[in-house]
Order: structure tokens, then sequence, then C-alpha cells
């Protein structure tokens, strides 16, 4: 698969003297559709796809570099190497790791080339551009359709705390991302694909803004935050007060679990330093 940003309509035109047929758009984001070796899809926001098997990607792609469009050369490091990422992917994301309450949810999604193709129909991109009802109503969606296509580890506070006196965020990410991911695999080798953060070591590619990129991994970006959403609701419900999302307007919520007496552990991450302030 091929992802491109600020494509415009002009420049695939002359496609359709290559072999590529013209065909009507599937999704009200799609602005352009092309069929030939490959699919090609262009949406409204300039973003550009390029699907289907490998050797009609490859072919695709040596033709829109003839036509002057640009592709850049994908960093890899030593486990991406010889990885079909035409074929399975499991792509993979994580939320609530910078806020100050809730612990933190980790999820998995794997895809094929049909199911790929479904989750750009249905408008599948970075969770960040959604606003929380879309979110929940595209997850749901997602869940339902593809129920067993997705796994997520969808940790509290109290568990989080527990497992951070042993291990630093970064070693709980490492584990809960391979923890989603063999869950997904089932002992099968699939290429793993993983937004990259600091001090990753699990997955074959890791790169940064890969929900812009990789559709399964906007797809488990979108369910992660669909979860994390519902855990802080959660805790809310517990707690008796509203709980804000991040970690830079929340002393007032912080300094009422300390009125109400509740144990912080249950609701905060301790180490955080605009924890540790109170207790």
């Amino acid at each position: 698969m091929i992802v491109l940003e600020g494509i415009t309509k002009t420049q695939l035109v002359p496609l359709k003297k290559h072999g590529f047929k013209l065909v009507k758009p599937k999704g009200k984001y799609e602005k352009y559709r092309l069929k030939g070796p490959a699919n090609i899809i262009l949406y409204t926001t300039g973003k550009l796809v390029v699907n289907g098997k490998k050797e009609g990607i490859k072919e695709t792609k040596k033709l829109l570099r003839k036509l002057g469009i640009k592709i850049p050369r994908q960093k890899t490091n030593k486990k991406k190497q010889n990885k079909d990422i035409s074929g399975k992917v499991i792509g993979s994301d994580e939320t609530l790791k910078g806020d100050t309450f809730g612990g933190i949810v980790v999820c998995a999604f794997k895809a094929d080339a049909k199911i790929r193709e479904q989750l750009i129909d249905l408008g599948v991109r970075d969770s960040k551009t959604f606003n929380n009802a879309d979110i929940t109503k595209l997850a749901r969606k997602l869940m339902t359709l593809f129920s067993r296509n997705y796994s997520v580890e969808n940790i509290y506070p109290k568990e989080y705390n527990k497992l951070n006196k042993k291990k630093n965020v970064t070693e709980i990410m490492n584990y809960l991302h391979e923890k989603c991911y063999k869950k997904l695999a089932k002992r099968k080798k699939i290429t793993y694909v993983i937004d990259k953060y600091p001090g990753c070591k699990v997955g074959d590619i890791v790169e940064p803004k890969a929900e812009s990129k990789y559709p399964e991994v906007a797809a488990a970006s979108i369910i992660a935050r669909f979860c994390a959403l519902k855990q802080i609701r959660d805790l809310e419900q517990t707690a008796g007060f509203f709980i804000p999302m991040g970690s830079t307007h929340v002393t007032d919520a912080v300094m009422e679990i300390k009125r109400k007496s509740l144990d912080p552990r249950d609701y905060v991450k301790m180490k955080f330093k605009n924890v540790k302030e109170f207790f």
C-alpha cells in the first residue's frame, strides 16, 4: 500500500492513457477513483491511497514516478525488510498515556486488502481528526463489523499503577502492544505496524504518525479512543464528579479526589508530577 499527501486530480488524469479506468467513487470522502494494476483512490483531503496486489502496486509506483509524482522512499529498520505490507497487516496505537486521569488503552487491528479498502470507504482516519461523538459512532461500527479483527487492552488506573511499580511507561506500552499483536496473530507471522513512541521495541514497522498512513493503525486509534472515553466516564460515575482529559487543567479534579478521601490509585497515575504534589 502507498499513501501520499497533497495530490490533485489533475496529476492522476494521465493514468487513463496507461490502462487505468475511471470508476465511481464509493464514499463521500472520495474525489477520484481509478482501477488498473492497482486501485487508486484520491480523497477530498488530497490524500492518495494505492492498494491491491504487491506486483500491481509496484507497477503503479513506477508509473506515478514517471508522471512526476514524488514517492519518498519508506524508512525501514532491520525488522521491516522483506515484509509484504500489501497482505495482512496488524496496526496498533495507544491512548491515555499522557493523561493524568485514567490508565492506558492499547488497541491492535488486523486487516487484509479487502478489509483495508472497507476501512477507507468507512472514512477511517486518524482518531484525532474526529470529535468524541463521531469516535463513538465509528468505533461501534468497526467493533461490530470486524469483531474478530481487533484486540484491546483497556487498563484502568488501579492496574496501571500496579504495573508502574515494576515497569516504566515505555515498558508498559511495549508489553501491551505486543500482547494485543499476539492475540490477533495467533502464532502466525503478520506484518506489525506501530505508531512510533519513544523507546518502542516492538513492531516490524515503527513510524511517526502511522495512524495517518495506515488504515489498520487508524482503526486501532479510533477503537482505543472510544475505550478511553468509556473508561473516563466509568471513573466519573464512581468518583461522582467531572474528570477532565489531558494533564493541563486537572488540578481541581485532583484536589476533589483528596477532598472526597478517595483512593487516588483508582483514578490517577501516581507517578505524575502533578499528582505527587497532592499525594
